[in-house]
């Protein structure tokens, strides 16, 4: 072996352009899938980084096949009734002011987070101590625990920070720990504070779903026993709480699942289409292996008539072939490093857990794996065929020039062309595909116009402006002299932007003054909102009918709603809504009760997801009526609107020091980013079909070219006899175009079949649409018609005479 692999080497120094050529096609390859790889071990194979994952779980409230993030009530009586669970454990994130350091104000992320969370998952505090059920009591100490690179980044790593406090949202809160520098969860979390319920909350918020519940499940308990088991504590709950939870039930999905099973489908197509660029890559080495083996017959038999074994010389061929499958696998793992740097910068859309992308052991393992394969695919049968020596004595006497007419080799190129064609086909639909898809999203209209807007986020600390008016004389008063900038044209706020990922859903309760059934309460959901006057015509949201808010929509005015026409038709099917009055399920706002009003405008549906997602109901409320907390302000210029923010930071700082402006970016950025994740597939898979294109093309031309140079002597005499080079030009591209032709028609019928596991991934497009399939077929006989082409132009400059005296 250690021969073997000395001759290996000393065969590819000698032929530096043949190894650089086969190096570069295997890297292309083998960096593409260790990539992509990366990606995939990082966020569907790696087990998530708590005490024994595979045993934690997400439990879902579920209407539907809806699934729902938890109500405190039933959260509380899940966690007291279950039978299959060992403990569970409740959070969900908000903003806080960080107020007291260096001056002014920073806005930062935290989590509220039940006490038992952190022993669920098996961490603790690396310094001081964790939450405990003390702290959850209403009126117990505020407590707080950082997060390791939020403490040191803003307290500069001051051991001496247990014990001290930290101004959060005007509040004080004591340190009482600081977590490992490797947990953070839920993502990009700074710090975490105790979840608290008063009693009030467990008895009026059974239709407040916004906790997202994690559980642990009991030794030997499966998911399914689980969720049969929460199901019918849902049941027993429902039979109790008619009025709040009729309609509704629980389900257990393993907490690894619910992080990637929006994405798994996706990354699994990306993983499958990197591997036909491989494939392609290894049919292109094996065609180039088998051109240069002919010129070693007369080598081969000279080793099979000194004694070597047809197995021996297969050896030392494979051995080769290894060779430079590793060689190709060291460059292609220097180019996913790159590529999975580049893939963790991009922080695409919602695949979770990609700032753990890296080439860790793994995915080294796994490049080495690859490379070794694809020596051994790509080697196989040049080595098969360059091995056999049926007739030694032939081989021997042979001078080169015979051996160009090995039909046994020429018959396995073709095969190989065919084959590479084939994968290109698939890669080329699937692109087109995508490209289709995401060209039906671009098309779609989000019903706001985010040219020229700016937006940015408010939250105005609570021990400041717990009172209904703080909050609305705030937000009035900034707006006014937001207005007053030059180049604004418009300016409002509204509680969640389109397209950012806020949503707040809540039950109609009565309609036109008639209290609705528990059942039916439900299905009249609709997401909710508080805007202020001037919010519509800063999106250029039209009105339909009706108005807008307007200044004299205050707090001792009758309440007013408008509603988009999805939410008009849910509440008021075939009638007209302005006029109607609508009540809500639970108190909504500052200091207010149950929130309601008279439908006196109607705007068109929005998109509020994202262009991928069907607009849902909107119901919006009077800010001065409803006044809340959180704002976000939309600002529409006449000019560049990043030039306004400095104004307004100024503005926001004249009237509190201590309310940060975070969250700043134009609102076509949401637009753009709402489509993040689909961009980014369509990109990489283009990208694979480029690269799959062009190795196709590359490996046509090479046959071409080759059969040309096997042709030589046929095509002088051709000429020499009178045939005119149009007559020589057609019968050396007939003879390509009908390979190309088979393989690309192979490639159709595989493409229909495999394109059909696009669906979960396409919006507007079917995965057999026929104009995709009929242009990709075009593009590829292009592709396959100029590498037929060349080679065959080549020929018909064949001078007969030097022709004649080759042969």
């Amino acid at each position: 072996m250690m021969q073997d692999l000395k001759y290996a080497v000393r065969v590819l120094r000698k032929r530096p352009m043949f190894t650089v050529v086969a190096v570069a096609t295997l890297a292309l390859g083998i960096g593409a899938n260790t990539a992509i790889f990366s990606v995939v071990n990082a966020v569907l194979l790696q087990p998530l980084p708590f005490e024994d994952p595979d045993r934690l779980v997400r439990v879902y409230a579920t209407r539907g096949p809806e699934l729902w993030t938890a109500s405190p009530p039933d959260y509380t009586d899940w966690r007291r009734d279950n039978e299959t669970l060992v403990d569970l454990g409740a959070f969900y994130r908000q903003s806080f002011a960080l107020s007291g350091i260096g001056g002014g104000a920073t806005q930062v992320t935290g989590a509220v987070v039940s006490a038992s969370l952190f022993p669920l998952l098996g961490v603790a505090p690396a310094r001081g101590a964790a939450l405990s059920a003390e702290h959850e009591i209403d009126g117990a100490e505020l407590v707080v625990i950082l997060g390791d690179t939020f403490w040191r980044s803003q307290f500069g790593g001051d051991p001496e920070m247990l014990g001290r406090p930290i101004t959060l949202g005007g509040d004080q809160y004591t340190v009482i720990g600081i977590m490992p520098s490797d947990f953070s969860f839920p993502s990009n979390t700074d710090f975490w504070v105790p979840l608290r319920f008063t009693e009030r909350d467990l008895t009026t918020q059974r239709g407040a779903h916004y906790l997202t519940v994690v559980g642990r499940l009991k030794n030997g308990v499966a998911v399914e026993r689980a969720a049969a088991d929460l199901s019918r504590l849902a049941d027993a709950i429902a039979e109790a709480y008619p009025r709040s939870n009729v309609g509704w039930s629980a389900t257990v999905v393993g907490m690894q699942d619910a992080l990637v099973s929006d994405v798994r489908p996706a990354l699994i197509i990306l993983l499958g289409a990197v591997g036909l660029v491989l494939l392609i890559a290894c049919v292109n080495v094996a065609n180039l292996l088998l051109a240069r083996a002919v010129g070693r017959n007369r080598e081969l038999a000279i080793r099979a008539a000194l004694g070597a074994r047809r197995s021996r010389l297969i050896r030392a061929l494979m051995t080769e072939s290894v060779v430079l499958g590793l060689l190709g696998g060291g460059v292609g793992v220097l180019l996913a490093v790159w590529g999975t740097s580049l893939i963790a910068a991009l922080q695409v859309g919602n695949i979770p857990r990609l700032d753990e992308v890296g080439v860790d052991r793994t995915v080294l393992l796994f490049a080495i794996a690859i490379s070794v394969l694809a020596g051994v695919a790509f080697g196989v049968l040049p080595a098969m065929q360059a091995s056999l020596v049926d007739d030694v004595n032939r081989r021997l006497k042979d001078s080169g020039r015979s051996q160009l007419h090995d039909r046994r080799s020429g018959r396995t190129r073709h095969t190989l062309v065919i084959a590479e064609l084939a994968l290109a086909v698939t890669l080329v639909v699937a692109a087109g595909l995508l490209l289709r898809s995401f060209a039906h999203l671009t098309r779609v209209q989000p019903g706001f116009d985010p040219e020229g807007v700016i937006a940015f986020n408010l939250t105005l600390p609570d021990a400041r402006y717990a009172e209904a008016h703080e909050s609305e004389m705030f937000f009035a008063e900034l707006l006014e002299r937001v207005r007053a900038l030059p180049g604004v044209e418009h300016a409002g706020g509204v509680f969640g932007l389109p397209m950012s990922g806020f949503s707040y859903s809540m039950s109609a309760y009565e309609l036109d003054g008639i209290r609705l059934e528990p059942e039916e309460q439900d299905r009249r959901s609709t997401q909710v909102r508080v805007a202020t006057p001037g919010y519509f015509e800063s999106l250029g949201i039209r009105i339909l009918r009706g108005r807008t808010f307007a200044e004299q929509d205050r707090a001792d005015a009758e309440p007013v709603l408008v509603v988009n026409e999805s939410a008009a038709r849910l509440l008021w099917p075939d009638e007209d809504p302005l006029g109607h009055r609508l009540t809500i399920g639970t108190s909504f706002g500052l200091g207010r009760g149950r929130a309601g009003g008279t439908v006196v405008g109607v705007i068109p549906d929005i998109h509020d997801l994202g262009l991928d997602e069907a607009p849902r109901p909107q119901i919006y409320f009077a800010h001065r009526q409803f006044p809340v907390d959180f704002m976000s302000i939309a600002v529409r210029t006449s000019g560049d609107p990043s030039l306004v923010m400095e104004p307004i930071r100024r503005l926001v700082a004249e009237l509190d020091a201590e309310v940060p402006v975070y969250a700043v970016r134009p609102v076509t950025e949401l637009v753009k980013n709402s489509i993040a994740e689909q961009r980014f597939y369509l990109r990489a898979v283009a990208l694979f079909a480029m690269i799959a294109l062009i190795l196709a093309v590359i490996g046509t031309y090479g046959v071409m070219a080759y059969g040309v140079a096997q042709r030589t002597g046929e095509i002088g005499i051709r000429l020499a006899l009178g045939a005119r080079r149009a007559e020589v030009l057609g019968l050396v591209v007939g003879q390509g175009m009908r390979i190309a032709v088979l393989g690309i028609g192979i490639g159709l019928v595989g493409a229909y079949a495999a394109t059909r596991l696009m669906a979960s991934v396409l919006y507007g497009v079917q995965p057999t649409d026929v104009l995709t399939f009929v242009l990709a077929a075009v593009v590829l006989s292009i592709a396959a018609f100029l590498a037929c082409y060349l080679p065959a132009r080549r020929a018909t400059h064949i001078d007969p005479m030097e022709a004649l005296r080759y042969e």
